[in-house]
């Protein structure tokens, strides 16, 4: 009986892992949180992932992302680019262009 509640519990545990396989984490530099409203926890290694920022009208706000080039700015504060095969910070810097 003991073997087979292990097992069973094992063959779970193994499934659920299995789907987060090949996914890198994407997290907010300490500090940005407030900047980001609304990103992806993980992604796959050449998906597109979409970020939302905060809308700054009174200075520019530049995404930066350590081995991404391709950071592109779709929309009015949303985001995009494609995910790398490692995990990535997502920094947030504010600079302030003259016209407040």
């Amino acid at each position: 009986m003991k073997k087979a509640v292990f097992l069973s519990v094992l063959i779970s545990l193994m499934i659920m892992l299995t789907g987060c396989i090949g996914y890198h984490k994407i997290s907010v530099r300490k500090g940005d949180e407030d900047y980001v409203v609304k990103y992806p926890r993980s992604a796959k290694a050449g998906e597109k992932v979409t970020i939302e920022t905060v809308a700054v009208e009174d200075a520019d706000l530049y995404v930066n992302i350590n081995g991404v080039n391709d950071i592109k700015m779709t929309s009015w504060a949303i985001y995009e680019f494609t995910m790398p095969d490692h995990d990535i910070e997502i920094n947030i810097s504010i600079i302030s262009n003259g016209l407040a």
